[in-house]
């Protein structure tokens, strides 16, 4: 194996390795003759009250009917679910947002003179929470002092009747600001076991909270047009493009995407088991062009033009991305801002990149063009990238492999060829 090939599957590896390292769950030993259902929540009530702040016990018992409910239809992890966790905290007169800044964070005022505060070298301090996806929350105790920032963070989850806490760090921020677009961005690091297993080092991590509110139409369009996209594993919104010139589009990436929207299961052409071999596929014409068409103007021609595509059986090749074409796991998320209908009835969003690995809530902006017929279909008309101050490159992106680098590292190592 030649060095080349050797380094791409060590990187592969590692970012496999680094994901694995996030919330882990562990077993809890049960007693041999469990007390009643009441004497144990009794006591666990009592227990939990020891181990918690006073305000904290509070919040966590005004929270109880919205985390058991969710326990038992399994909803932690809905937006509903978060969206009512947040008001119940807002109840407490705590700023309170969700960790995937979904909804509006509430007692926002709070947080924001805080923000203005620090910004002016005053002392000030702050609490806030962010409702996680995962059955708990997070708790940051901000303390500015001369344009300084340090951070205490405590995750706590909610088992047996209340909150449990997790894990708990503090750190001095080696990066804070509040940006234009309503963001309190703040980085610091902190030394973590299993992390410093993996990579020896301290973990730096970057946290972005929106304080500022974003318009509810905004969020809707966001969460039907853009998210389900996104950033990860294709170039529709990183490239400039529109229907007279398709430019640099990746319609198979965009294959893999729409795949799942269109027809409602999971692509089915899947990379071969042995890591070291290269799948192709022979994709009817029929499917591979409904899921395109479904979602962008273009013609068959077109479309045939810019990929690989057989005339003497009506098919097109695909080759599934494989170890090689593994992109990082951290992305950038987007956030619509605007959004104004155009004279000919089609809808342009405005879209910022929120990338917390560069500290930005806007690595860059762009433009996008939905056509919007009666229904439920919709069409992708245009993209258009707009640069920013702090522009950045898309360095989690990865092409994939041209038909010279496919044979240098798959070379007569072919998986399936059919579906």
């Amino acid at each position: 194996m030649d060095n080349k090939k050797h380094n791409y599957i060590t990187f592969a590896i590692i970012l496999t390795l680094l994901a694995a390292t996030g919330c882990s769950s562990r077993p809890q030993s049960a007693s041999q003759e469990p007390p009643s259902a009441k004497e144990s929540h009794a006591a666990e009530t009592e227990q939990n009250q020891n181990l918690l702040s006073p305000a904290l016990f509070r919040l966590s018992e005004s929270c109880r009917d919205i985390f058991e409910e969710a326990a038992g239809a399994d909803t932690a992890d809905t937006l509903e679910t978060v969206s009512r966790l947040v008001e119940r905290i807002g109840e407490s007169e705590y700023p309170a947002v969700d960790r995937q800044n979904q909804v509006n964070m509430v007692n926002a005022d709070l947080a924001e003179d805080f923000c203005r505060q620090a910004e002016a070298g005053k002392s000030a301090g702050l609490t806030i929470f962010t409702v996680e996806y995962t059955g708990g929350m997070t708790q940051y105790d901000l303390q500015a002092e001369s344009g300084e920032l340090s951070v205490s963070k405590s995750y706590y989850h909610y088992e047996d009747g209340g909150l449990k806490q997790k894990s708990s760090y503090s750190y001095p921020a080696d990066f804070w600001k509040y940006t234009e677009e309503g963001y309190l961005l703040f980085r610091g690091s902190y030394f973590s076991e299993d992390y410093f297993m993996y990579a020896a080092s301290e973990m730096t991590v970057c946290t972005a909270l929106r304080i500022e509110p974003l318009d509810e139409e905004c969020r809707q369009m966001n969460r039907k047009y853009i998210q389900p996209i996104g950033y990860g594993k294709n170039n529709l919104f990183l490239t400039d493009w529109n229907e007279k010139d398709f430019g640099r589009l990746d319609f198979y990436d965009l294959f893999d995407k729409l795949y799942p929207l269109v027809c409602g299961e999971a692509v089915p052409y899947r990379m071969d088991e042995n890591l070291g071999v290269g799948a192709v596929y022979r994709i009817p014409g029929d499917e591979f062009e409904q899921v395109i068409l479904t979602r962008l103007r273009i013609g068959r021609e077109t479309l045939r033009s810019k990929t690989v595509f057989f005339p003497e059986d009506g098919t097109y090749e695909y080759k599934p991305r494989g170890l090689f074409e593994a992109e990082s796991g951290e992305l950038p998320y987007p956030e619509v801002t605007e959004c104004r209908t155009n004279p000919d009835g089609t809808v342009t969003l405005t879209v910022n990149a929120v990338y917390t690995k560069k500290d930005t809530s806007r690595a860059f902006s762009h433009e996008v063009v939905i056509r919007l017929p009666e229904g439920e279909d919709f069409q992708y008309v245009s993209n258009r990238v707009i640069l920013s101050p702090d522009h950045c490159g898309a360095d989690w992106r990865r092409e994939r492999l041209t038909e010279e680098q496919w044979e240098e590292f798959y070379g007569s190592q072919l998986g399936v060829v059919g579906k």
